[in-house]
Order: C-alpha cells, then structure tokens, then sequence
C-alpha cells in the first residue's frame, strides 16, 4: 500500500486516542484484607539482542505502608517457545531482588511469529502461567524533535513517522532515552492502537510533549540543549493495551467521571485460583534514529509531505 498522509483531524483523532502512562508498571490494588499478600508480577520479553528478558516478583503490601513490597526469592522460572521441541531457559535470580534473568552463559532468542509461555514456580507451590504472541513491529522510520504545536509552539516534543501495519488489531508503546536512561513519569510514555488509522502511513505523530510550568523556571522541565533523544517502538499485545489501559483508568481515578478503582486486568494465571497482578509481555522492537538537541530543534515543526 503506497504511503499517504494522513487527514489532520484523523491524526488528531489518533491522538485523542494516545493513552500516557508511567513506564513503571505500578499495581493498584484494593485496600481490604483479602487483597493483601498478592504476588505481582513483571515480566517481558522482547528481541533485542541483549538484556531481552526479565522477570520481577513481588508481594504486595498495604497500601498505607511505605516500605517497598518485599521479592520473592527461589522462585523457579522459565520462558518456552512454540516450537517443536521447545526452545527452554530457566531464569537465574540477581541476587536476593526478586529479579530473574538469563544467566550470563547463555543467550536467549526471540523472534516474531512464535508464542512464549512463562511458567514460574514460587516457594509456596504456586504455579503462575501466562503466554503471549510475539507480533512483528514496522521499521520505525524517524525520531524528530521540534516545538509542539498542541502547547503554542513554546514546548518542545518528541515525534515519530512509520508504517502502520496493514491488518486491524495492531498495539504499540514507545519508549522515550534522555542520554541513555528511560524516560520516566506520568506523561513519559504512549501507547495506542490501530484502530483509526490501519495500513496507514503515520507522519510525526506527537508522542511526548515537555510540558511545564513556565513560571517556575526549568524547574520541571526535562528536555535540554545538548540532550541525545532516542525512541524505542514496540508491538504489543491486546492484553498489554488492556493492562495500560486499565493503569490510565486508575491514574485519573477520583475525578466525577472517573472509573471505580480494581484491580487492573492481566493475563497471567495460578493453578490454586490465586490472584496474580501484573502483566507478561512479548515485544518486537525498532530503534528509531537519535537525536541531538541543538538551536534547529526550537522551531515548529514542518509538516512531512507524503508522496
């Protein structure tokens, strides 16, 4: 399908449609006593070539303790494929976090097209299971800096330009690297789906914007002269769509209009009925081109031209 620009009031539809999210991924629970104790659960998987997979285990605590939910040590984990035989890896613990990941000695490959299950075993012979489809990403094609049109032209904001993949039911997140290190806050990260712009192409699509109060300086602001921008797209899951979602839902909790609070939905299960909070996710993943913010940066952006 040849590339097209897409309608200004579709895009701006589309952003109506970016939900933004912390990029940690906090469990909210209820307060009574039956929901105390739970394990949590963060795990993901994606195809970089290093670091690609980890597993975080907690419990979780009152929501009126301020101490960090204690790990979950000597838990047994392990990722497998679809494949015929299985392509297995038992995770090891990093130290006594409640973090597992492959051991050093090993390297283990993701690829698009293949379902991988995790199975972890606790102390205590809980059995979680959860399994996600790993669904290929499209080339993310350019990363710009510029001012946003959305705040007057006098905020800068990160944007993007790539394919959407033909074919309804696609999810994605972006992820946003100040020099090196993973953006994160409220209004850090976006995530969306294809539903209003499906086989599309998408030109700078506004997935971050500096806000701040201009009043108290630099105070808040978080994008610099000087700064090198990078931008991680991801293929997501309906499951991980439904998970940030929920996560958005309970962000904006106590407003008149706003959802009863619950436990948001995952896709992990126990084989004892006990409730499990979080999420397993498989990521495709495309690095877009970096940025360096310099004097060029602070000018509104120049609408692409489709061809």
């Amino acid at each position: 399908m040849k590339p097209f620009l897409i309608h200004k009031k579709v895009i701006f539809i589309l952003m109506l449609t970016l939900i933004i999210v912390s990029c940690e991924d906090v469990v909210l629970v209820d307060t009574d006593a039956k929901n105390l104790n739970l394990i949590t659960v963060e795990a993901y998987i994606n195809t970089s070539q290093t670091n690609n997979v980890l597993v975080k285990l907690e419990k979780s605590l009152p929501i009126d303790q301020v101490k960090k939910n204690p790990p979950i040590n000597d838990a047994v984990v392990e990722i497998s494929d679809d494949q015929a035989p299985p392509e297995t890896v038992r995770l090891e613990e990093s130290g006594k976090s409640g973090i597992y990941l492959v051991p050093e000695s090993k390297n283990y490959t993701t690829e698009p097209g293949r379902t991988y299950r995790l199975t972890i075993t606790t102390p205590d012979g809980t059995i979680i299971t959860g399994e996600e489809y790993l669904r290929k990403v499209e080339k993310l094609d350019t990363v710009k800096v510029n001012l946003s049109p959305r705040g007057d032209y006098e905020f800068l904001a990160i944007f993007i330009s790539t394919q959407e993949t033909p074919g309804p039911g696609d999810y994605y997140k972006w992820d946003i690297f100040i020099n090196n290190y993973l953006l994160y806050g409220g209004d850090a990260l976006a995530f969306a789906s294809d539903e209003l712009v499906d086989g599309n192409y998408v030109y700078d699509l506004e997935i971050f914007t500096d806000w701040y109060d201009e009043d108290d300086g630099d105070e808040d602001r978080i994008l610099f002269e000087g700064d090198t921008i990078k931008v991680l797209q991801s293929s997501i899951s309906r499951d991980a769509y439904d998970f940030y979602l929920g996560m958005q839902n309970q962000a904006f909790s106590g407003s008149p209009f706003s959802v009863p609070p619950a436990n948001l939905p995952g896709n992990l299960s126990s084989n004892n009925g006990r409730k499990i909070l979080g999420l397993f996710s498989a990521r495709d993943i495309s690095v877009g081109n970096s940025v360096v913010i310099d004097s060029s940066n602070f000018t509104p952006l120049v609408a692409s031209a489709g061809s």
